[in-house]
């Protein structure tokens, strides 16, 4: 895939094969889905998640176009055509992985490898009720 080639016929009867060939075809380019990308980092914030990844070393031998990061737990996904997206909407206290995968022409290729876990938290909130004690020393 991705190398283009080219294609002659030299024909053959009862007499003999053609002492030469056609001239030559047009190239054409075997092309498939891509390769999987390079494996998500993440970091968390409250409720959601920075994703990043490389693109895949094999691209098929066509261009992509599109890449869906999704979830693990929940399914959440985000689609984008750079190589990060931010996804919202998590659950803060719960531990998520997320993989990606690259699209082509052909269709999507296979998945990424998934990323270390990413867990969404917030900061804590002010204290309230707060009273004084007197204390005698």
């Amino acid at each position: 895939n991705g190398t283009p080639y080219t294609f002659t016929v030299k024909t053959t009867n009862s007499a003999g094969a053609a002492l030469t060939s056609s001239a030559a075809s047009t190239a054409v380019t075997p092309r498939s889905v891509s390769g999987a990308p390079g494996i998500p980092t993440v970091s968390a914030a409250d409720g959601q998640a920075n994703i990043s990844w490389t693109a895949p070393v094999d691209n098929g031998g066509d261009l992509v176009t599109e890449y869906t990061v999704t979830s693990s737990p929940d399914l959440a996904t985000c689609v984008v055509t750079i190589l990060g997206c931010t996804i919202t909407g998590l659950t803060n206290g719960t531990a998520y992985t997320f993989t990606v995968k690259a699209k082509n022409s052909l269709g999507y290729g296979v998945a990424s490898a998934a990323s270390t876990s990413a867990t969404p938290r917030t900061n804590p909130g002010s204290p309230t009720a707060v009273s004084l004690r007197e204390e005698t020393l």
